[in-house]
């Protein structure tokens, strides 16, 4: 109606239908034809220019005005059965249009129905369109659906979270399978999140998950202890949505809706049997992802971020983030402090037994202090429930210290006392003390095959190894001994040193 509105005024104006068609650049019997519907009215062109575009419509489109009524009544008679159904999970409305093309064959074109949609409900659900300044804010979110793994050995199944971030300016996206949704789970998901895009953000931004937020509140929530420690070594803040409002965070919350898409489903047949593999497998659907071209514009996610986003970033610090954790222990009277989370003990200089520590560890380091002076200083053993003492020599009593040297407690004495022997021993005390689970199973082992040297002599021990190397390439006491005894080292070297000789009262082919 605004173009015909717009003939008539030009017509008004110039009144010459050739001017009009002039000016408008359109067909004088196209000019002629509004001109005279208008004036087969009996109105006044002005007047008739006053009347709203409900009334002109019958004038001008008379033949199609009463299907175009038809329409208006059927859509407007179903819009709020459409409101309703839009709500529920899964309808869309590309197939609330296919059902109302069904009805009304004649009836509005997609398009044409999702802008009427629009504009008649979309005041029901007004939304600000958000501005997300390059490499402000990283959201996070856990994805409502979990994965899984298989464990080869028990055939045990495995759930686990999946953590994924999003920075929304590119919509550059990272995930990560977690064990769970634990604390130190969650804070390990957010070191391999900055690391992954490299830099640091200035916000972190989540919703009121129980490992980010302790007392949820609209104006200052309560974060946990451990996200502050990461937030002030990161130096960023940490901001947490309204409660049970996920446009918050919007960003993240459609990512995790792609996600499905393009992790979960080309990953659904696949089985893992730990969760590298499934973070294996992750990492390569995460390329795929952020290097696909946008639909609606040109570029792709990691271009705009790279671009946009990285040089508004901060670069992360030399060392990440680590868990911080204490623990009071006293120690015992073999001088150790007890860690219950490991279930191992750490030395400390046995005059302070009997006194309390306060034990303060990462996954790497054990720190014992006494009196806030740090006493003791040890690498964390990186297996748990194993009662495994972890001792430095300088901190037993020297009597400790001569009955351990001589009873030969750890591996690095066999060594150095082989080494001195000779190369080809060192090897063998080497081979002796990997071949058992446990290192102290074969201790002794290398005290009888050291034995072996003082009873033979060190010259012959060696030659007799250097036999063991050459021809066999392994090596115990008892190969050793039967070298020895049958005076093998003193012989020109047999390739067929450790077969069974040829005998008439032997049955079978060893050759």
């Amino acid at each position: 109606m605004d173009q015909v509105k717009t003939i008539l005024e030009t017509y008004l104006e110039t009144g010459s239908i050739k001017a009009t068609a002039r000016r408008l650049q359109v067909s004088k019997n196209t000019i002629k034809n509004y001109v005279g519907r208008a004036l087969k009215t009996g109105k006044q062109l002005p007047e008739l220019l006053q009347l709203p575009d409900e009334e002109l419509l019958p004038v001008f489109y008379t033949s199609k005005s009463k299907s175009i009524n038809t329409q208006e009544a059927v859509f407007l008679s179903k819009l709020e059965y459409w409101t309703k159904e839009l709500r529920r999970v899964g309808v869309t409305r590309q197939l609330l249009w296919e059902e109302y093309r069904l009805e009304e064959p004649d009836g509005l074109g997609y398009s044409q129905f999702c802008d009427r949609l629009k504009k008649t409900i979309g005041h029901k659900e007004l939304t600000l369109s958000l501005t997300h300044p390059p490499g402000k804010v990283m959201q996070v979110d856990f994805a409502g659906k979990k994965m899984r793994w298989v464990d080869v050995s028990t055939g045990e199944v495995h759930d686990c979270q999946v953590l994924i971030a999003v920075m929304p300016h590119s919509q550059q996206t990272f995930a990560i399978a977690l064990p769970s949704q634990k604390v130190a789970d969650f804070i390990h998901g957010l070191n391999e999140a900055l690391l992954f895009f490299g830099k640091l953000p200035k916000v972190i931004l989540s919703d009121n998950l129980k490992s980010f937020v302790v007392r949820a509140d609209r104006y200052d929530p309560k974060f946990n202890d451990l996200c502050i420690q990461l937030a002030a070594h990161y130096q960023l803040d940490l901001q947490a949505t309204r409660v049970a409002k996920p446009k918050d965070k919007a960003s993240v919350e459609n990512m995790v809706k792609t996600a499905y898409t393009r992790i979960y489903a080309p990953l659904r047949d696949e089985i893992f049997h730990s969760l590298e593999d499934i973070n294996q497998a992750i990492r390569h659907q995460l390329v795929m992802h952020n290097t696909k071209k946008y639909q609606k514009k040109p570029g792709c996610r990691q271009a705009i971020f790279e671009q946009y986003e990285l040089p508004e970033m901060r670069d992360l610090p030399s060392d990440l983030f680590e868990i911080i954790r204490t623990t009071n222990s006293k120690i015992q009277r073999n001088y150790h402090a007890f860690i219950g989370e490991d279930k191992n003990y750490y030395s400390v200089p046995f005059q302070h037994v009997g006194k309390q520590t306060v034990v303060v560890y990462t996954s790497k380091i054990v720190e014992i202090y006494l009196n806030n002076q740090r006493i003791a200083i040890h690498d964390r053993m990186p297996s748990k429930g194993s009662y495994i003492h972890i001792t430095n020599p300088e901190h037993m009593p020297k009597n400790h210290q001569d009955w351990r040297e001589a009873q030969g407690y750890n591996a690095a004495y066999f060594s150095k006392q082989a080494n001195k022997i000779g190369p080809a021993t060192g090897w063998a005390i080497g081979q002796v003390l990997i071949s058992k689970f446990h290192e102290t199973q074969s201790f002794n082992s290398c005290k009888l095959i050291l034995l072996l040297g003082k009873k033979y002599t060190n010259q012959r021990l060696e030659l007799a190894a250097l036999r063991c190397q050459n021809l066999a390439g392994k090596v115990n006491y008892r190969m050793l001994k039967n070298i020895l005894t049958k005076k093998l080292d003193q012989q020109s070297e047999d390739p067929n040193l450790f077969s069974p000789p040829k005998h008439d009262n032997i049955r079978g082919d060893y050759e």
